[in-house]
């Protein structure tokens, strides 16, 4: 069955982490995407997406992505992508997203960059 997707925030200073959990694919990206909407709306100009807790992106949740982050360009803010791994980390790079976005290892290392 269908089941909402999980997405935690925590603020790191000036920085909002965002951990979906799950599987981001046509079920619950748009919920994904609502959700940074309004994080970007709401003035969050720097936000990293946590995929450590991701198990599966479809191209439907790369599209959500895409769109966030033209959201947060036109905000002139900053959005990277940090902590994907396996079939996740595989996806974004044959998709070419880690030339769209920053991909850093952990979320560490995408605060401190």
């Amino acid at each position: 069955g269908w089941t909402a997707m999980e997405i935690e925030e925590a603020r790191r200073g000036t920085s909002l982490v965002v951990t979906p959990t799950g599987r981001l694919d046509s079920g619950s990206a748009p919920d994904f995407e609502a959700r940074l909407g309004e994080d970007i709306d709401g003035g969050a100009h720097d936000v990293v997406i946590d995929l450590s807790r991701l198990d599966y992106i479809s191209s439907k949740g790369l599209s959500a992505l895409l769109s966030a982050g033209k959201r947060m360009k036109r905000a002139e803010g900053r959005m990277v992508l940090a902590a994907a791994s396996g079939a996740v980390r595989q996806v974004i790079v044959i998709s070419g997203f880690d030339r769209v976005f920053e991909l850093h290892d952990s979320v560490d290392a995408a605060l401190g960059g």
